[in-house]
Order: C-alpha cells, then sequence, then structure tokens
C-alpha cells in the first residue's frame, strides 16, 4: 500500500525526534498541544483481528483496511494546535480508527490508544448503507467546522467520504489506500498551528 510507505518516510523524518511508548505508540515529533505531530499504534495480529473484527462484523472486513492494521493499528496524523476564543486545543487533521488494545481504565497515563473503530462505526448517519464501515475521519480544506467521515463499501470496497452524521457523499474512491494517500497528500501544505 502506497500509505505505508508515505508513514514509513514519516518515520524516517522524523527519527531522530520521536518517542516509542511501553505499549508501542510511536509519538513523531512530540510537543505539548498537541502531544505530538503524528501518532501511530502498535499493530495488531491475525489472532485479534480474527476475534474483535473478523469474527464480529456481519459483513466481510476490508483486506485493504485489516493491511493498514497489521502495519499500524490506527493514527492520528497531522496533529494541529488550534487556538480558540483564548484557549489551545489539540486537533487531528486526519484520523484512522483502530482497535484499543488495552480498556480506558486500565491504561496508564502516557498509554495512548487509537479510536476505537468498532464505537466510532456505530455513530453514523442512520441512513448511511449497513454495508459501509466507518474507519476513519478528516478536517477537509482546513475547515475546523466540518469533520468527514471515511466508509469503506464492504461490498465493492469503494470508499466514501460523507460530512459528519450527514448521508450526502462529498468524495469517493477506487480503494482505501487512494482515499488514505488523497487525503494524506492534502496536508502537504499543513501548519502546525491555527
Amino acid at each position: 500500500m502506497e500509505i505505508i510507505k508515505k508513514i514509513d518516510k514519516l518515520k524516517i523524518e522524523f527519527s531522530e525526534n520521536c518517542i516509542t511508548r511501553k505499549n508501542g505508540t510511536i509519538l513523531l515529533e512530540p510537543n505539548t498541544i498537541p502531544n505530538c505531530r503524528h501518532m501511530l499504534f502498535k499493530p495488531i495480529t491475525q489472532n485479534i483481528a480474527n476475534e474483535f473484527l473478523i469474527d464480529e462484523y456481519k459483513n466481510n472486513f476490508p483486506d485493504e483496511y485489516l493491511r493498514f492494521l497489521f502495519y499500524t493499528n490506527g493514527a492520528n496524523l497531522f496533529n494541529v494546535k488550534l487556538n480558540i476564543q483564548g484557549f489551545s486545543i489539540a486537533h487531528p487533521l486526519f484520523v484512522v480508527f483502530g482497535l484499543p488494545l488495552t480498556p480506558p481504565l486500565g491504561r496508564a497515563q502516557d498509554t495512548e490508544e487509537p479510536f476505537d473503530l468498532r464505537i466510532e462505526d456505530l455513530a453514523r448517519h442512520k441512513d448511511i448503507p449497513d454495508t459501509w464501515i466507518k474507519c476513519g475521519t478528516y478536517t477537509k480544506d482546513y475547515n475546523f467546522d466540518i469533520q468527514n467521515d471515511i466508509f469503506i463499501d464492504t461490498t465493492s470496497n469503494h470508499v466514501f467520504s460523507c460530512h459528519k452524521n450527514k448521508k450526502k457523499i462529498i468524495d469517493n474512491w477506487n480503494s482505501l489506500d487512494d482515499c488514505l494517500c488523497d487525503i494524506f497528500d492534502s496536508f502537504s501544505d499543513c501548519k502546525f498551528e491555527y
């Protein structure tokens, strides 16, 4: 997958400026707000995928998405600092959901986990087809007021995006890799602070 090559380049670019947590989470360009520029999670295993994803979903779990999760169990990419009415908050411009491996109440303080794809998939517009799986979210054109959800159609493997909690399709791609690369590349001019 081309997106894996792009993320590998990030790892090389920030190889002298990264932290790896005890649970395997990698923080590229650590900071305060946000706590890093890019966050990658320890890959899942085939056994974990079988137990919590493949065997649990009524539709076929997309192979391309599994390949991504075997590389990194989700990602928070292009984290920025938003200054809003005198406050600073962290905001990821691009998130690919994963599968948290540690329950929230059982996590140590510095044990970041990915957004849970199972929970996020449930948070969708009621008219989104049941054959679609929600796998991520992104900010388009730096419009911080609107988040866009990314869905994979498990019957065709085409990928679509819709404004959060809306049904209307705003973008579509032939594959998950095309989608992730397109969104990734759209942030090539991304600043650190807005």
